[in-house]
């Protein structure tokens, strides 16, 4: 996250990082720290989390950071939103719109404060 800050200084345009993670953070500190810093730049951050888990912190990351300038985290469980996709619907269209739906709202904020 913080290397993406330093991008987003120098290219001073807007980002989207994608983190996949297969488990817990090790640093909750660093990391809610780090998000709350990233909500001062044009940045969204969509973590997708593979495998089975624990998922509650990232959960949190999305919901419960209010110190944020704006909601920069979505937090996409793979597992979970691939098996819920009917028989005959199109599993990668359902993965891509849970994966992107924050993005346009993101951004209008973005640019709402003034970041872009």
């Amino acid at each position: 996250i913080r290397k993406t800050i330093e991008i987003v200084k120098v290219e001073k345009s807007y980002h989207i990082l994608v983190i996949v993670a297969d488990g817990q953070v090790t640093s909750r500190q660093d990391t809610e720290a780090a998000i709350v810093e990233a909500s001062h730049y044009p940045i969204s951050i969509v973590v997708v989390g593979v495998g089975d888990g624990p998922w509650e912190l990232m959960e949190e990351f999305d919901d419960e950071l209010p110190e944020r300038a704006f909601d920069n985290f979505q937090f996409v469980p793979f597992n979970k939103v691939m098996n819920s996709v009917p028989n005959g619907k199109n599993a990668d269209a359902a993965f891509a719109c849970a994966a992107l739906m924050e993005i346009p709202e993101q951004y209008r904020l973005i640019k709402q404060l003034g970041y872009l």
